[in-house]
């Protein structure tokens, strides 16, 4: 019987976050753009150290962010700068500009950036750490702006444009949460429905093995018992013990039959682990190099549970890390009489902290770490933010 599970669609989180980290950007050029002839016209005022700290390092930095969202990686981290850096700027802005400037100085040039500084810190810190930062930030500038350094404004017109940037600051904080929310809907969704097909497929493998179990014991045990209970005389008896002895040869070859997965070698292992992840053109790139003796055999039941936590740990860095690169290396080596195999998963993703991932995330305590502890093995989990994530895995046990 074939199952089949739909499996949502949609942009996954990953790919959101890529678009967002492109979409501020440029929306960060325009308003930059526009100030250009206020950042000339003002940077002769204030002070060198104002220049240097929240204009040219603004421009670095949001040079860095653009780059950050062309690789998709990075980008926490420099949104979060820049977003600190406009606050800091306009609330530094009164101490590196003398009081004594002409009236028509007009309003900071970084009053031009207070939205898309709401936009990186929506998307740095998250929806309701962005509206907040954005009500903040609406209040700086609303005392700034009354001041002789940004023009002396009347305070009722102040408080009417940080009003406006302040609202539209919060439209797209929310928007920002709302576009997040949806993709990682996408994403459970979709790994329910995976979650499902696993255990269909799971209930459907169980279901015809006891039919064919069920098959079995009536065609071959049951014709047994029942001649062994009518048999009476000696020929009856022999032809009773004849179908005993064929039905438990029918037994034992089923049994053998669904034992443990063939034998392979550390070779042939770390081709099933290239065949099934290395597509040679996605994002990250994933590269599958193996080391070992050519001969090196491993059980079957340790070359599936390797197998399986490896894709496992490759899918969770494809899925989750916004990694570039991923390299998998399989090694294994002999010594008197005993194998040792390892495998190495890692990637030069935004990392983790394993510590604070839930018990209810299953895939690395059950997908990695189970399998490998059913076959006596280990897996290690080492990951840190902003410097990717390795997964270690090992086994060592008899030679075959």
């Amino acid at each position: 019987m074939r199952i089949t599970v739909p499996v949502p669609t949609g942009v996954s989180a990953r790919e959101t976050h890529r678009l967002m980290g492109r979409g501020i950007s440029s929306f960060a050029l325009l308003p930059l753009l526009q100030a250009s002839g206020a950042i000339s016209a003002q940077s002769g005022w204030a002070a060198p150290w104002w220049d240097i700290a929240f204009l040219w390092l603004f421009l670095a930095g949001l040079a860095a962010f653009i780059i950050s969202s062309i690789r998709g990686r990075g980008l926490l981290w420099t949104s979060s700068g820049l977003s600190l850096l406009v606050l800091a700027g306009l609330m530094l802005w009164p101490v590196a500009v003398p009081s004594t400037v002409p009236e028509d100085i007009g309003t900071p040039w970084l009053w031009a950036m207070i939205n898309v500084g709401a936009a990186w810190s929506a998307f740095a810190f998250g929806t309701v750490t962005g509206c907040v930062y954005t009500v903040g930030i609406g209040c700086v500038f609303a005392v700034v702006r009354t001041l002789p350094q940004s023009g002396s404004a009347p305070l009722s017109t102040a408080v009417q444009d940080a009003a406006f940037a302040t609202v539209l600051g919060v439209i797209i904080c929310l928007t920002i949460g709302i576009m997040r929310q949806a993709a990682e809907r996408v994403d459970t969704a979709a790994d329910d429905a995976i979650n499902s097909y696993r255990e269909a497929a799971a209930e459907t493998a169980l279901r015809n093995e006891r039919t064919r179990v069920d098959g079995l014991l009536h065609d071959s045990v049951m014709t047994a018992l029942l001649t062994a209970a009518r048999s009476g005389s000696k020929p009856e008896r022999q032809s009773s013990a004849q179908l005993a002895a064929s039905a438990l040869a029918r037994l034992i070859d089923h049994g053998n039959e669904h034992s443990d997965a063939a034998p392979a070698t550390v070779s042939e292992l770390a081709a099933r682990i290239r065949f099934t992840v290395q597509d040679g053109g996605g994002t990250p790139a994933v590269y599958v190099a193996g080391e070992a003796p050519a001969n090196l055999l491993l059980p079957g039941n340790v070359v599936r549970a390797l197998f399986e936590a490896s894709t496992e740990a490759v899918a969770n860095s494809v899925r989750h890390s916004l990694s570039t690169r991923c390299d998998v290396r399989v090694t294994g080596h002999q010594s008197n009489g005993t194998v040792h195999v390892a495998v190495s998963i890692k990637d030069n993703g935004e990392g983790f902290r394993p510590e604070l991932v839930s018990d209810r995330r299953l895939g690395i305590k059950v997908s990695i770490v189970g399998r490998l502890r059913t076959i006596g093995g280990t897996a290690d989990i080492a990951s840190h933010p902003g410097k990717g994530t390795e997964v270690s895995l090992g086994w060592t046990g008899a030679a075959q």
